[in-house]
């Protein structure tokens, strides 16, 4: 389908179609994500009118330089722009733990559900990088975990069944999105980084040390 003819088949549709069209453009762009299953194990309407449409979107967000992709075996459609002026930037922390769901999820994602979820705490998460990874000494305080998970829970790579990040008994769902949020080779260069710059960190203190 032509980039003409999507236009003209968007043009066409009934006013409520056009709008949920529209709303759910909007959503897209603002999530990233979208996932077959919801948090209650439904099917996603959402998700079934962006496949149903997929062409028309696929045309949609390459006329502003988006991309969209869609992956039926874990079930998630996402979208892309390769400018760097639209992508999330994330600082250290965010970073590390976003890598650290990545790796968990990768781990646990054999003995996973059937819906392709983890389950795992903030308790796990944190302790896989202060003792695992040894990267932070402390741990985060409260309103630094509330950021940065609450910034993937917002982007459809994670949601809590507790009831606040900052408890560290709180249960998060690591959904599928996030193996397509950071890939294979992402996760490797992310933990060469962090591993560079540790050792500068660790170089650092020990000339603080002596001199």
């Amino acid at each position: 389908m032509s980039l003409e003819d999507s236009l003209q088949t968007i043009a066409n549709m009934y006013d409520k179609e056009k709008a949920e069209f529209t709303q759910t453009a909007n959503y897209l762009l603002s999530s990233t994500y979208i996932l077959r299953e919801d948090n209650k194990n439904r099917i996603s309407k959402t998700y079934l009118f962006v496949d149903r449409h997929f062409d028309l979107f696929y045309e949609y967000f390459s006329l502003v330089g988006w991309k969209i992709y869609r992956n039926k075996e874990y079930g998630v459609i996402y979208t892309y722009n390769e400018s760097a002026s639209n992508k999330l930037r994330l600082d250290k922390l965010s970073t590390v733990i976003l890598l650290t769901l990545r790796i968990i999820f990768e781990e646990k994602r054999v003995t996973a559900s059937s819906n392709n979820n983890v389950v795992v705490t903030i308790s796990e998460v944190l302790g896989k990088i202060v003792n695992d990874f040894s990267i932070f000494k402390k741990r985060p305080s409260q309103k630094e975990l509330k950021q940065s998970f609450g910034t993937f829970e917002e982007h459809n790579l994670i949601y809590k069944l507790g009831e606040s990040f900052s408890d560290m008994d709180c249960k998060i769902v690591l959904l599928p999105s996030i193996l397509f949020a950071v890939s294979n080779e992402k996760c490797k260069n992310i933990c060469e980084k962090i591993k560079v710059e540790k050792e500068q960190e660790d170089e650092e203190a020990e000339q603080v040390a002596v001199d």
